[in-house]
């Protein structure tokens, strides 16, 4: 399910900087589920699961999601007092049913995981829950939910489409290259250092040292016949060397152009690829450090070692990231790392306290993501 306010007009701030959203924690209906998402069959078929009101809708089953930690993703084991400090961001309240839906408020208490929610629009909600599986025929459905007991509701990312960024060129006139190369390229966030002005300076001195000198005559008194004769030649080919010296012009101007094109060209892609490279280097650290059990190939990109981080620390699956814009992808792996920095801290914080054996439950649903909720 998700944030109900679609436009975000009913998104209030508290005092304190609190973020509190209304939500829509799961409707009941007839849902979709991998055979290996319930550990039944043969791990690949399709199986329906009804959740009906008596699922939902039960004081039980209302009052364990009232005060449930929210999280960001689903965590790999159900929230307890050992780990909540660790992957709590939040708290759901006020939990009612309206019609055949389960509503309450999302209260977010953590200021980067607002963050994720105002800038990035990651605002999809998943329950965490306890429940059994009993074999059913109503409306078609394989199996039945029982009543469901809260554990967390989870963000998690669903299918959503980037704004497109477009650079609008400015027909101005020519000055000094330099100049106009560092406006151009500044709309790309890049500047040109001391050492590449002093070079595009030298080349083009050297360009204008190169261009023919105009020739000067014997400055000798000429006759009154000889200069009448070189007036009425010299109008008669007026318009000839005007045509000419234009065409010149145009023919230095069309190659000075594609000069500096290609100059503005080499530039953009030294600083773009040393950009990439030192980006990639710095995430791939972060990534390993995050899930030292992952492993990336030397062809993965930026966005593909943040999208394989993303997967493994729960915020999403994979299926669901191909349509997200890069800046949502970069928010999300942010939040991976806010989540693997808490973990650590907490499991430094707790090596002498984990004394306790884990509990077998019935189904575990913490790590469902797809389909309506």
């Amino acid at each position: 399910m998700r944030f109900n306010d679609k436009a975000q007009t009913a998104r209030t701030f508290t005092k304190d900087g609190y973020l509190v959203v209304p939500a829509t924690l799961s409707k009941v209906g007839i849902f979709d589920y991998l055979d290996s998402e319930l550990n039944v069959g043969n791990q690949k078929a399709v199986k329906k699961v009804a959740r009906t009101e008596g699922s939902l809708f039960g004081n039980e089953t209302i009052k364990s999601f009232e005060g449930v930690p929210i999280t960001v993703g689903h965590p790999k084991e159900n929230v307890n007092a050992k780990n909540w400090k660790a992957l709590s961001v939040g708290v759901v309240r006020n939990v009612v049913r309206d019609q055949d839906t389960l509503k309450g408020e999302a209260w977010i208490y953590d200021e980067e995981t607002i963050r994720l929610i105002q800038d990035h629009g990651i605002q999809e909600l998943s329950c965490g829950y306890d429940c059994k599986l009993t074999q059913t025929q109503v409306n078609g459905a394989d199996y039945e939910m029982s009543p469901m007991i809260g554990n967390h509701v989870a963000i998690v990312a669903r299918g959503r489409c980037g704004g497109t960024v477009k650079l609008a060129d400015e027909e101005n006139a020519m000055s000094k290259k330099v100049k106009l190369l560092d406006s151009i390229l500044g709309v790309f966030g890049i500047s040109l250092s001391d050492e590449q002005k002093k070079q595009i300076e030298e080349e083009d001195d050297e360009q204008t040292s190169e261009m023919p000198k105009k020739k000067s005559g014997e400055n000798q008194p000429e006759k009154p016949a000889e200069q009448s004769a070189k007036k009425e030649k010299n109008a008669a080919s007026d318009e000839e060397k005007e045509k000419e010296k234009k065409n010149v012009k145009d023919e230095a101007l069309v190659k000075e152009n594609a000069e500096l094109k290609a100059k503005i060209q080499k530039l953009e892609d030294e600083a773009k690829a040393s950009v990439t490279a030192q980006k990639r280097s710095a995430v791939l650290a972060d990534a390993k450090m995050i899930s030292a059990d992952l492993s990336f190939a030397d062809s993965d990109m930026v966005r593909q070692i943040q999208e394989k981080v993303i997967v493994h620390s729960g915020i999403a699956p994979a299926e669901t990231l191909t349509a997200l814009s890069d800046e949502a992808i970069e928010g999300m792996y942010q939040a991976a790392k806010n989540i693997s920095k808490k973990l650590q801290d907490h499991q430094l914080g707790s090596a002498f306290l984990n004394d306790s054996k884990p509990q077998s439950v019935g189904i575990d649903f913490n790590k469902l993501y797809g389909g309506q909720q």
